[in-house]
């Protein structure tokens, strides 16, 4: 398979018309939050426009009737700021969208073995802030054995 250098795959057309969409999906977002009165940005994203039909996802269903009470207003900021849109179609998106979802903490847990090496390896170092780490490390990690160790 022959390789083509870096610069000649940013010069493709599908990658800039794949980057103006990128492009105007953001404006259109921008142009959404905008709107908004402060207290609901954040808490809906725009889908994208389909037959002049703003597609809005919102965090619960209570955004979504507070966006509906604001509708028309929103409806005239957007269209004079270019956005042709003549409805608002909202869905419900619970969850965090995947760019916002956190990864959860591990826990990992050291064996015995691991910890008595690393006690070993903090109290060969003289004093400095990696041994205190290292000494910090196994006593939050040793499972406590009730003699006050």
């Amino acid at each position: 398979m022959a390789t083509r250098p870096f610069s000649s795959l940013l010069e493709s057309h599908s990658l800039a018309r794949l980057n103006r969409l990128a492009d105007a999906q953001r404006q259109l977002e921008s142009r959404w939050q905008a709107a908004l009165p402060f207290a609901l940005q954040g808490l809906s994203r725009v889908i994208g426009v389909d037959a002049s039909v703003l597609q809005v996802s919102a965090r619960s269903q209570a955004v979504v009737a507070k966006l509906r009470q604001m509708e028309g207003r929103l409806l005239d900021q957007l269209n004079e700021k270019g956005v042709q849109v003549n409805a608002i179609r909202y869905r419900i998106q619970v969850e965090l969208l995947p760019h916002e979802q956190r990864n959860p903490k591990r826990n990992l847990a050291l064996s015995a073995a691991a910890l008595d090496a690393l006690q070993g390896a903090a109290q060969t170092l003289p004093p400095s802030s990696l041994r205190d780490a290292l000494a910090e490390l196994v006593a939050k990690r040793r499972p406590s054995s009730g003699s006050g160790q």
